[in-house]
């Protein structure tokens, strides 16, 4: 009777180890796999928690990002974004700030490929620096203005539009990540809710944030859109986007049908933001992209320098 007791108690205990172990054994796994694989929203190498932000860029880090596609390196300056250091004390002519997503961050093609890079090179004279972060939709954009206005002084932002900036400033979440929104009180700007700050397991499990995402995933395509309330969100956000420019030129740049109509319906009544529509620039045929990935290769970028080129050629602020 008491050996079936101890061989219970051992294969009792020998379960519970497995099952405790099973966890770390997929925590680790997770780590060496995946984890040096994920995109500049969630990489657990430079990407980190912000509360204001919901995430930001950790200072001073650098990877190499590789897939069948690309093979580049992502540096984060000491400012907490993409690309060499900024010389804010340096005179310019003009200075432009930035903003954007990962489209304007660059993903999938060097530094020195990047549409900012490419702008700043043709006019030496000016400062243009780029403050894009993956992932971010308008309202994280507005705050990431909000912060640097008063160091960067821009004479011209930069806002490049993704259609998918409509349901991520609706929300709480983007990429299984928390997030910052704003409310609207009839048709302005309401309060801030800030990102609810992530669990203790959220913050150190890259396997639980990487579930995270893939629930966020399946319930995204899921939900139910709603263009209007998240059109009157947005064009709320740009013109706050506008104020915290102050005097400063806002140049919205997008693609598609939807967002051409409705942006430049909405810059022709507001004085100070302009629209530039990349597709008309590319006589409809489409900017160059990753066939698998979707985002903009060097060539793509070289052609949205091109646009922007061709718009401020002549300009003065």
């Amino acid at each position: 009777m008491e050996t079936t007791r101890r061989r219970v108690r051992r294969a009792l205990c020998a379960i519970g180890l497995g099952l405790a172990a099973a966890p770390v054994c997929g925590e680790l796994a997770y780590r060496w796999i995946r984890a040096p694989h994920l995109g500049p929203t969630t990489h657990p190498a430079y990407v980190a928690w912000d509360p204001e932000l919901g995430w930001a860029y950790v200072p001073d880090a650098s990877v190499r990002h590789r897939s069948e596609e690309f093979d580049v390196e992502v540096r984060i300056h000491s400012r907490g974004f993409r690309g060499e250091e900024w010389s804010l004390e340096a005179s310019a002519a003009a200075r432009v700030l930035v903003l954007g997503d990962s489209f304007a961050f660059g993903w999938g093609v060097e530094e020195h490929e990047r549409f900012s890079a490419r702008l700043a090179a043709e006019f030496p004279h000016w400062l243009v620096v780029n403050a894009a972060v993956s992932g971010y939709g308008t309202d994280q954009e507005l705050l990431v203005l909000r912060r640097l206005v008063d160091e960067v002084r821009p004479d011209l932002v930069v806002c490049v539009f993704c259609a998918n900036d409509l349901y991520e400033n609706a929300g709480a979440l983007s990429y299984g990540k928390p997030k910052p929104r704003f409310v609207l009180t009839g048709e302005e700007l309401g309060p801030l809710i800030p990102p609810v700050e992530p669990s203790w397991i959220a913050r150190h499990s890259q396997l639980w944030r990487g579930v995270a995402k893939l629930r966020w995933e399946r319930n995204h395509a899921r939900r139910e859109a709603s263009p209007g309330q998240e059109w009157s969100l947005t064009l709320a956000l740009l013109s706050a986007m506008k104020e915290a420019a102050g005097p400063a030129t806002l140049l919205i740049v997008s693609e598609g049908e939807v967002p051409r109509k409705r942006l430049s319906d909405f810059t022709s009544a507001h004085a100070g933001i302009t629209h530039l529509d990349l597709d008309s620039s590319t006589g409809g045929s489409g900017l160059d992209r990753f066939e698998e990935d979707g985002h903009w290769t060097a060539v793509g970028h070289a052609e949205v320098a091109a646009a922007l080129s061709k718009r401020l050629r002549g300009w003065r602020p």
